[in-house]
């Protein structure tokens, strides 16, 4: 029997998130790292879209396995995330107290250290979803990609507050792996997806800047020259959060447009 495209989907994460974590495991570079990230990403996609369809606990330790590793990495782009943003702001002498480089050589060296169990969680996870993807009807698939549109495309006509954009972003991401599982992938309005999910995505990693900076307290310092750069970082992180924040809200007048 021909497999379906959620098979072939499936399989083909398999292979690359195993080639991912092969070539971060050799050369432990930041490309690599985000790659098998997002392979991770479409892996949890799919296990999502299962536990709609199978019992929950069936799939709960490789959930769980994948969560792990996912958070992981996720933090190490956290601190990625810092570092681009204090270094191409000229701030990191400014910040090295407090978001000190060797922290985040540490936690890549620490992921580095766990790729020989990621690759047994892994190969572990692949046999016991294996199995629940074979026996997965395609209709299935297609009924819970519809459910997907119809969800975001609620979100963005009402208005969706600022509080749900993260969520939104999160929608429209599992909506736009989903949509590879079919073989029909044609959608006019993709583009527009794809552009208001990236303007997300830029203004939550402002956001997550702003907090970790927030967090940290130096408001609270008595150097006064600490200070001053600290009130230039808010003042840069704001400016471009209004920047972000006009963005997404033009692409949500849009919508009403192209409906």
């Amino acid at each position: 029997m021909a497999q379906t495209q959620l098979q072939l989907y499936y399989d083909q994460r398999i292979k690359h998130v195993f080639n991912h974590l092969h070539d971060f495991d050799i050369h432990a570079t930041e490309n690599a790292l985000h790659d098998f990230r997002v392979e991770i990403k479409k892996l949890k996609a799919i296990l999502k879209f299962l536990k709609t369809i199978y019992p929950k606990q069936k799939l709960k330790k490789s959930a769980r396995e994948l969560n792990h590793i996912f958070q992981e990495a996720g933090e190490i782009r956290e601190s990625q995330l810092m570092q681009q943003w204090l270094n191409k702001n000229e701030l990191n002498l400014s910040f090295n107290g407090f978001f000190p480089a060797a922290n985040l050589q540490k936690m890549v060296r620490d992921f580095h250290g766990e790729t020989n169990q990621f690759k047994h969680d892994i190969k572990e996870l692949n046999e016991n979803v294996s199995k629940y993807i074979a026996a997965t009807n395609e209709i299935l698939a297609e009924h819970y990609v519809r459910d997907l549109q119809a969800h975001m495309d609620k979100m963005i006509r009402k208005n969706c507050p600022e509080t749900e954009w993260h969520s939104l972003r999160k929608l429209i991401k599992q909506w736009m792996y989903a949509i590879n599982w079919l073989d029909k992938k044609e959608d006019a309005d993709i583009a527009y997806y794809q552009k208001l999910q990236e303007s997300i995505g830029y203004w939550h990693d402002v956001e997550v800047i702003k907090e970790s900076l927030v967090l940290k307290k130096i408001h609270l310092s008595p150097d006064v020259e600490l200070q001053k750069a600290y009130t230039l970082a808010c003042d840069k992180l704001n400016h471009s959060l209004r920047y972000r924040e006009k963005q997404i809200v033009e692409l949500f007048a849009k919508k009403e447009l192209i409906a």
